[in-house]
């Protein structure tokens, strides 16, 4: 009976999403549990999460260690650690940990977004990025929001040695920005969403063509002995994204349960959340690529991390094209 359910469950998923059904993989394959990050800066990852697409798409038998991430430094920690076997970071921090030598690659979009910002109190005598000059700033290494900083000091001539950065995770961030202990800060929503509402914090510098798109990771030795896998989460993350295409509002409450945040913060962060599209796109690549010269100067490479051959291996389109998810 099991056998039947699971076969007609997988067949009706892919009737739904156009693309052949994969065979569902159990302990014989070799796979019994899969881990997984979701974030809140991935509204997708939660309602894969809430509506249990991924379980439906990887069947009874397979365990899901949900993990949470609170950054993308924090999903590269994991899959570098194994804990988890895909996870959600931004491009250019993805683009960073594989020229680390973090075993991953990107095969799928996860969200666009203006997702950062600079931002400052209501108060603030800081008016431009020059301001910022001599200040303290807030901000997550190896993140976007990070990377977006000093792209963003780039475009005025200054660099990271002309601020003192204050390394602090994105919502401690948030917090020693109005405990007045920083001057600045790189946000990340939904916590940038929630200091403009609640704190009326202001965002000073905004700027999307610094932004790369979220992206959807995946370990190299993982993706390598268990395609089929791969190929259902891609699934499983196309089904929930058409739902939350489909469905804003509740969308929006599925985030704010999560985030513990009000209604009204997960509804700004998603005004500015493109949610749709799968595919890693040339556009998409282009941008993620465009960070480089940013990673080169952010004395985040390690020795001997070698960036060209991160740009040339971090994609892998072929699951999506074989999918045919756009």
């Amino acid at each position: 009976m099991k056998a039947k359910f699971f076969a007609r469950a997988a067949i009706a998923a892919a009737v739904v999403l156009g693309v052949a059904a994969a065979p569902a993989p159990s302990r014989a394959d070799g796979v019994s549990t899969v881990g997984i990050s979701y974030a809140y800066y991935d509204p997708v990852s939660l309602v894969l999460k809430d509506k249990g697409y991924l379980q439906a798409a990887l069947g009874p038998n397979v365990t899901i260690n949900w993990v949470l991430s609170q950054g993308s430094n924090k999903a590269l920690e994991f899959l570098r650690g194994n804990s988890i076997q895909f996870g959600q970071t931004a491009g250019s921090a993805a683009l960073l940990g594989k020229a680390n030598g973090a075993p991953v690659q990107a095969i799928g979009v996860s969200t666009n977004a203006e997702w950062t910002a600079i931002v400052v109190p209501a108060n603030s005598p800081i008016k431009t990025l020059a301001d910022l000059k001599g200040k303290k700033v807030a901000a997550t290494p190896g993140t976007d929001p990070y990377i977006f900083l000093l792209r963003a000091l780039a475009t005025v001539g200054l660099t990271g040695n002309d601020i003192t950065l204050v390394p602090l995770q994105h919502p401690l961030g948030r917090q020693a920005l109005n405990a007045g202990q920083v001057d600045a800060w790189a946000g990340l929503d939904p916590f940038m969403a929630e200091a403009q509402l609640q704190d009326h914090d202001v965002l000073v510098y905004r700027n999307p063509a610094l932004i790369t798109p979220g992206v959807l990771l995946t370990r190299t030795d993982f993706e390598a002995a268990h395609p089929e896998v791969v190929k259902q989460v891609l699934q499983a993350y196309a089904k929930a994204r058409e739902w939350a295409v489909a469905n804003p509002k509740e969308t929006a409450a599925i985030l704010a349960k999560e985030s513990n945040l009000s209604l009204d913060v997960a509804a700004l962060q998603l005004s500015r959340s493109h949610l749709a599209g799968e595919a890693i796109t040339p556009a998409d690549q282009e941008k993620i690529l465009g960070a480089g010269p940013a990673l080169q100067a952010s004395g985040k490479l390690s020795a001997g991390a070698d960036l060209p051959a991160a740009e040339k291996g971090l994609f892998n389109t072929s699951f999506t094209t074989g999918l045919g998810l756009k």
